[in-house]
């Protein structure tokens, strides 16, 4: 993490948050952090839908939630940065590397009518909003998939350096 503390010493949401392990406390932030995406994509997908597609939907929303993300990343998982933009630019390429996972995965099940057959696989009856596309069952894939995408890349980006020591000096 750029210009950050030891993850034992940064500061934290709660103290006791250093008290769980640290996969238990990237899922209790993914976990908040995709309740805010979801509640925040599905408002914006029932008011642009008919003015934009899924996947353009998804791709303003998960751009605007990587600031969010960050915060929570820090604050639960990793620990609060001395220089909050230094971490949050380190950390930007792997929020829009997702955007863009996200997005690409969105349209290719925007395109295969993935929720329709979904619900017809589930016996879901018809329904009026059925021509509607990147609903629910959609944003649940791109969520894993981008959650794990995350787990693997926040965790190399936010980890300490091997070879450095605390004091941020390299050693031979």
């Amino acid at each position: 993490m750029a210009n950050a503390k030891s993850s034992s010493e940064a500061r934290m949401f709660h103290s006791s948050l250093r008290l769980l392990p640290m996969p238990v406390r990237f899922v209790l932030s993914g976990v908040s952090g995709n309740v805010f995406f979801m509640a925040f994509y599905n408002w914006a997908y029932a008011s642009f839908q008919t003015i934009a597609s899924a996947s353009r939907i998804f791709s303003v929303v998960q751009f605007m939630c990587i600031v969010v993300n960050h915060a929570l990343n820090m604050g639960i998982v990793f620990g609060w940065p001395e220089n909050y933009v230094s971490s949050l630019m380190s950390n930007m390429p792997v929020g829009l590397v997702s955007l863009a996972l996200g997005a690409f995965c969105m349209e290719k099940l925007e395109e295969a009518s993935f929720d329709e057959k979904v619900n017809d696989w589930l016996g879901g009856a018809k329904s009026d909003n059925d021509d509607q596309k990147g609903g629910f069952y959609a944003s649940l894939v791109v969520m894993l998939v981008t959650g794990i995408f995350n787990y693997v890349a926040l965790n190399i980006v936010n980890s300490s350096p091997v070879g450095k020591k605390q004091d941020g000096k390299k050693e031979l």
